[in-house]
C-alpha cells in the first residue's frame, strides 16, 4: 500500500460517523458509532467478508466465499453485485470504476460503484490479491500469488498488458507504487524478497517509452520471514516481517537503511502524532519504531486510520473492535461478531 506523508486529520471527531466492520466468522456487517463505540445492529452480507470500502455513499464488502459483491446503502438496503468468478478479496477504484480482485477465478471484476452493475472482467495471474493503481489512474497493477508476476492492466481498454516476473518460484503477495507513480513494488511471500520495478511507461533508460511498456524489475532485497504486505512513502519503503519479528526500513531504491526488531507478528505501519507506528498481531500494544508503546484490549490484526491520531484495530482473534488514541490510549472497545476485519468509517 502507498502512503504519502502523515495520516492525520479531524475525521474522527466527526459527529454521527460510523464504523463499519465486516465480520468474517459471521457473515455480517457489523455497526457501531465511531465517537462511543456503542453497537448499532448488523447487516447480513454473505459468505467470508473481509475487505470493505466506501464510495458514492455506499459501503461495499468483498465476501469471499461468495460470486458477488456486496453493497450496503446508507439505510441498510443490501443490493448484490454478481461477480461471475468466486473469491472478491480486494478493492481499487480507476477512472470510476471499481476494481476486485477474484483470488479463485484468476480475474479481476469491474464494477460500476454507482449503477452496481458488472461492466467487464479481465483476466490476470492465478490467485490475484492485493492491488495498485498508479496516480493518473491509467494502468493497475495486480499481484499474482500463485503465478509469481504483477499483471499489468490498462484501465481504458480493460486489458492485461503483460506482467513484471518478481522471480523464481514467488509468491506476490503485497503489491504497491510510489506516491509518484515512477516506481512499483512487490512483496515475494515464500522468497522473503521485496522487489523494485518500473511501471509502465516510466523506463529509466527510455524516459519517452510509450504508455504500453511493461515494467521490469530494477532491483530485489531480502527481508524478514514471512513478509505479506509493505508501506511505501515518497521517501521510504517498509516491509514487516511477520514469522521473525522485524521491520525491514529502505530507500526508495532498496537500500536498506535499518531493521528495527523486538516486535513479536508485526503485520502493518502507521505515521500518525510524527512517529511510525507498528501493528503486532500476537502483542496487545501498538509499538512505534523509536520505541514508544501505547497498550491495547487485544491483539490487532488489521487498524485503519481515522485522523486525529487515532487508530480503529481490529481484534480478529478476540472479536473486538477498539478506538486507540496514539497518544491517549484506547477510547473505546467493543465486542463484535466472530473474527472482525477490515473496518471503514461512513
Amino acid at each position: 500500500m502507498s502512503r504519502d506523508g502523515p495520516i492525520d486529520g479531524d475525521a474522527g471527531d466527526a459527529p454521527g460517523r460510523v464504523v463499519a466492520v465486516p465480520c468474517e466468522g459471521a457473515d455480517v456487517l457489523a455497526l457501531f458509532a465511531l465517537a462511543t463505540g456503542e453497537p448499532l445492529g448488523s447487516v447480513p452480507v454473505g459468505s467470508h467478508p473481509v475487505h470493505a470500502m466506501t464510495t458514492a455513499d455506499r459501503t461495499l464488502v468483498a465476501t469471499m466465499g461468495e460470486r458477488s459483491v456486496t453493497a450496503v446503502d446508507p439505510g441498510g438496503e443490501v443490493t448484490r453485485v454478481d461477480t461471475g468468478v468466486l473469491g472478491p478479496s480486494h478493492f481499487a477504484s480507476a477512472n470510476g470504476d471499481l476494481y476486485v480482485s477474484c483470488s479463485a477465478g484468476d480475474a479481476l471484476a469491474v464494477i460500476d460503484p454507482v449503477e452496481l452493475t458488472l461492466t467487464g472482467r479481465v483476466g490476470v495471474g492465478a490467485e490475484p490479491h492485493e492491488l495498485a493503481v498508479g496516480p493518473d489512474e491509467r494502468r493497475l497493477y495486480s499481484g499474482s500469488r500463485r503465478d509469481g508476476v504483477v499483471d499489468v492492466v490498462d484501465t481504458a481498454t480493460r486489458e492485461r498488458l503483460g506482467t513484471v516476473d518478481a522471480g523464481p518460484e514467488a509468491r506476490v503477495q503485497g503489491v504497491a507504487l510510489a506516491p509518484d507513480g515512477h516506481r512499483g513494488y512487490a512483496v515475494d511471500q515464500d522468497g522473503s524478497r521485496i522487489v523494485v520495478f518500473e511501471p509502465a511507461g516510466h523506463g529509466g533508460e527510455e524516459p519517452d517509452a510509450p504508455a504500453t511498456r511493461v515494467g521490469h524489475v530494477r532491483n530485489a532485497a531480502a527481508v524478514g520471514a514471512d513478509p505479506y504486505d509493505l508501506v511505501v512513502t515518497a521517501d521510504r519503503v517498509f516491509v514487516p516481517g511477520r514469522a521473525d519479528g522485524t521491520v525491514h526500513e529502505f530507500s526508495p531504491d532498496l537500500t536498506l537503511e535499518a531493521v528495527h526488531e523486538g516486535f513479536s507478528r508485526p503485520v502493518d505501519l502507521f505515521k500518525t502524532n510524527g512517529r511510525w507506528w507498528v501493528l503486532d498481531a500476537e502483542a496487545a500494544r501498538l509499538r512505534s519504531l523509536d520505541g514508544a508503546v501505547v497498550d491495547t484490549s487485544a491483539p490487532g490484526l488489521v487498524a485503519a486510520p481515522v485522523g486525529g491520531g487515532r487508530l480503529l484495530v481490529s481484534h480478529y482473534d478476540d472479536d473486538r473492535i477498539s478506538l486507540v488514541d496514539v497518544a491517549d490510549g484506547t477510547v473505546w472497545t467493543a465486542d463484535t461478531p466472530a473474527y472482525p476485519f477490515g473496518a471503514v468509517v461512513v
